[in-house]
């Protein structure tokens, strides 16, 4: 922020002369302008008569009136000496400066959060915190998404923490913001621990609640507490997203489970959602564990009808499910498609194009 002394002299005579020609009616609209004025006027520099006069003047905006009809009794009026007077309306123009600084730092985080810089967006909330700023929950909000983001679980956690002590009451969308940094950090316990928070605190979980802890248990290999919570969405009444089923498929893939995910792709279809790249090809590793290459091709052709080009994994998973079916040819031609794709296959599509031929007795 700029001192004084490298402000134009005529911006700060600008900041006294507002405050002071104006009628009371005059001073609120003048108020946007001495806004953005204030933070260049400083005590303590050689303008600081201006800031004195400027604060007098802006404090007669601030009127006790407000605070007795919130209150319910009359508003009285203020007598006294000037300097009295002066001390009251330096009193109001301090309050109001704290009020604008919070929002100020507020929005800081807030964008701090789009734009995916956590660290700066709790180096703001540090900053609030040693100013005296009043930090609320919505600040707080914002650095955990941030944290979120960032993967920064213990961060978000810490700030969770921070709000619940204070008695912020924190949202739903901060509690989420919490457990999809725990799922990011591989924490399924923590991300379900936090569910739970969020049902005794007495708010609604969310679809992207549930979606967060779901892929948390994906990641985990938890796929009864992933069943679980999927259950527990639809029992809600809750819609359930591409991205709660495609996790839950994928959790189902990674134990074995590839009845559970078949079942949950048709399900999804007679929901009228449309599976993407990572439901099917979640699908097909689950095939691919179970040994179903029958179903695992199918899968593949599913999605070039849908119009969805296969990826590395799925391919991946498509030529290891043939590998353990001894379809050496279904997997040679699947590495064709690959490079025809404009894919570049990795040592797990050679490795299982090698074993396929093995098998086949056709080794090259």
């Amino acid at each position: 922020m700029p001192a004084l002394s490298e402000l134009p002299s005529r911006q700060a005579r600008a900041h006294n002369d507002g405050a002071q020609r104006c009628s009371c009616s005059a001073r609120k609209a003048a108020t946007p302008i001495m806004l953005r004025l204030s933070p260049h006027v400083q005590e303590g520099h050689s303008g600081s008569r201006h800031c004195r006069s400027s604060a007098k003047a802006w404090g007669s905006v601030w009127s006790p009136a407000s605070s007795a009809t919130a209150s319910g009794s009359a508003p009285v009026e203020r007598e006294g000496t000037g300097s009295t007077r002066s001390l009251y309306s330096a009193r109001c123009w301090r309050q109001c400066w704290s009020q604008m600084s919070s929002t100020l730092y507020g929005a800081s985080v807030s964008a701090c959060e789009k734009g995916g810089q956590w660290t700066r967006a709790i180096s703001l909330l540090s900053e609030m915190r040693e100013a005296n700023l009043e930090v609320d929950a919505i600040s707080c909000s914002a650095g955990i998404s941030a944290c979120g983001k960032g993967g920064q679980w213990q961060q978000a956690l810490s700030l969770l923490s921070e709000v619940w002590e204070a008695k912020l009451d924190p949202d739903v969308v901060s509690c989420s913001a919490c457990i999809s940094a725990c799922e990011k950090g591989g924490q399924w316990k923590l991300a379900l621990s936090l569910l739970s928070n969020i049902l005794q605190a007495k708010l609604e979980p969310n679809v992207i609640s549930y979606s967060a802890a779901i892929s948390a248990c994906e990641k985990g290999g938890q796929w009864q507490q992933a069943l679980r919570l999927l259950s527990k969405m639809r029992e809600a009444q809750l819609e359930t997203d591409v991205v709660s089923c495609s996790a839950s498929i994928s959790a189902f893939g990674k134990g074995a489970q590839w009845q559970r995910a078949l079942w949950l792709l048709c399900d999804m279809r007679e929901a009228s959602l449309e599976p993407d790249m990572f439901s099917y090809g979640a699908g097909i590793s689950a095939c691919e564990k179970g040994e179903q290459w029958q179903r695992a091709l199918s899968l593949l052709s599913d999605m070039w009808e849908a119009k969805l080009e296969p990826d590395v994994v799925s391919y991946n998973a498509g030529i290891s499910a043939c590998e353990k079916g001894g379809l050496w040819t279904w997997a040679l031609t699947l590495l064709s498609d690959m490079l025809e794709a404009l894919l570049e296959p990795d040592v797990l599509s050679y490795s299982a194009g090698i074993c396929a031929c093995e098998k086949g007795e056709q080794a090259t």
